[in-house]
């Protein structure tokens, strides 16, 4: 069993956090993709030159499982920040492919899409919580409603006069000041920790390929 207050080695200490802002420096952020460059994993170090695609056949993410260490902490966390809703809590069963071990659901609405978001609690052969490795996992993002750049900034807002404390953000995921930090996409974006760590991306007013090039052709 994890202790409650283990904290997963890929998340940043809180000091580094508090100077996360100078990423958005573009010679800073051009300085750390040099090597990738140089050593031919990508073949620019600029970040407008990697461009927002057209979607693939995929139309959208259906559902998305989690692990948690508590179920009712996470779905507090979600119905107070990301205003999502409860939908159900299911009885502990077998789990699917380790054997001797069992979960628990707790499956949380959007405003637009019911159970799209699924909290599972493991338990091990001693019926202790056991929360497998995040290492593989980098984060998620949810969508805010309204969509455009204010709605993004009073949502971050709102959260801070809560007492929620992002780990970054609110950046634009562009060159364009002043809340461009150089990254690709176009949207505008602030992020927590839940919980457990992951970290969640609340996001709104995402570019389309077409604005892309546009913006590109006139710069």
């Amino acid at each position: 069993m994890r202790s409650n207050n283990y904290v997963p080695p890929n998340v940043l200490p809180r000091p580094l956090q508090l100077i996360s802002p100078i990423l958005k420096q573009k010679w800073i952020r051009q300085l750390i993709l040099l090597p990738s460059t140089l050593t031919g994993k990508r073949f620019s170090n600029k970040t407008e030159d990697y461009g927002v695609f057209k979607p693939s056949l995929i139309s959208h993410l259906d559902q998305l499982s989690i692990y948690v260490r508590s179920i009712d902490k996470s779905r507090a966390w979600y119905e107070e920040l990301a205003g999502m809703t409860h939908s159900r809590t299911c009885e502990r069963e077998p789990h699917p492919f380790k054997k001797g071990y069992t979960i628990r659901c707790c499956y949380m609405n959007c405003s637009n899409h019911e159970e799209c978001l699924v909290l599972i609690e493991e338990y091990d052969k001693d019926g202790q919580i056991s929360i497998p490795s995040g290492m593989s996992f980098f984060h998620f993002a949810l969508e805010i409603e309204g969509n455009q750049l204010h709605d993004v900034v009073a949502f971050a807002q709102q959260a801070k006069l809560k007492g929620y404390k992002a780990n970054y953000g609110v950046a634009r995921h562009n060159d364009d000041p002043p809340l461009g930090d150089g990254e690709t996409g176009g949207n505008v974006a602030v992020y927590f920790y839940d919980p457990d760590y992951n970290n969640v991306e609340f996001c709104g007013a995402m570019d389309t390929i077409e604005n892309y090039r546009t913006r590109i052709q006139k710069a």
